[in-house]
């Protein structure tokens, strides 16, 4: 009798520490999720500056199609102008042969101009193409950012499913122990009622 007493309070002491362990793993596992939660804002947040970061590449190339746009505009009234410049060249020669000093220096100051527009253009060309590396640049960094934080979500959820498994085979292993504890209780119960049943048949006599 003492024995059993002993073994249920052995099986109660167990049974304590063993919810001692599963509440302590139940607690690191709710950590986890919200370690879990909070790298899965984070994400969505950097997703939100990359989609901002996207919007704001397109809106760039919007303006590159319209300076190319003006440039083009520009290129075309160049031509117009050097088209008006030869007419009055041929006016000027048939009919002011004795201006031509004055029409050379015209010409040099407006090739002087078309040399400033010509550089200015190439200026505004290689502004663009710097203003394109760095965006470009600065897309590749934020896609390895997203990428190191898809990579470190992943490992997060494979440790999330090692605890799970962990979990699950304590949870086991407790139901498993509170069975052989209630078929222990059940042995013991018997034995008494054989043993109590023996003593009335004897004490009778």
């Amino acid at each position: 009798m003492f024995s059993d007493n002993d073994t249920l309070e052995s099986l109660k002491l167990r049974l304590k520490s063993v919810t001692k362990q599963k509440l302590s793993k139940e607690r690191e596992v709710l950590k986890l999720r919200n370690k879990e939660r909070s790298l899965t804002d984070e994400l969505n947040t950097t997703k939100a500056g990359v989609e901002y970061l996207t919007e704001q590449l397109e809106h760039l190339k919007n303006q590159i199609t319209q300076s190319k746009h003006q440039i083009s505009m520009i290129d075309m009234c160049m031509a117009s102008e050097d088209l008006k410049i030869e007419t009055h060249i041929d006016i000027l020669n048939e009919h002011l042969q004795g201006f031509q000093q004055l029409f050379d220096r015209d010409r040099r100051e407006m090739e002087q101009r078309l040399k400033e527009q010509r550089d200015k253009e190439a200026k505004i060309q290689e502004d663009l193409r710097q203003k394109e590396k760095q965006i470009a640049e600065e897309n590749q960094r934020q896609m390895r950012e997203a990428a190191a934080i898809d990579e470190e979500c992943e490992v997060i959820e494979r440790e999330c499913a090692v605890l799970r498994k962990r979990n699950n085979a304590i949870m086991l292993k407790l139901r498993k122990r509170l069975l052989e504890a209630e078929n222990a209780r059940r042995e013991a119960m018997k034995r008494n009622a054989s043993q109590t049943s023996i003593t009335n048949n004897i004490e009778p006599n």
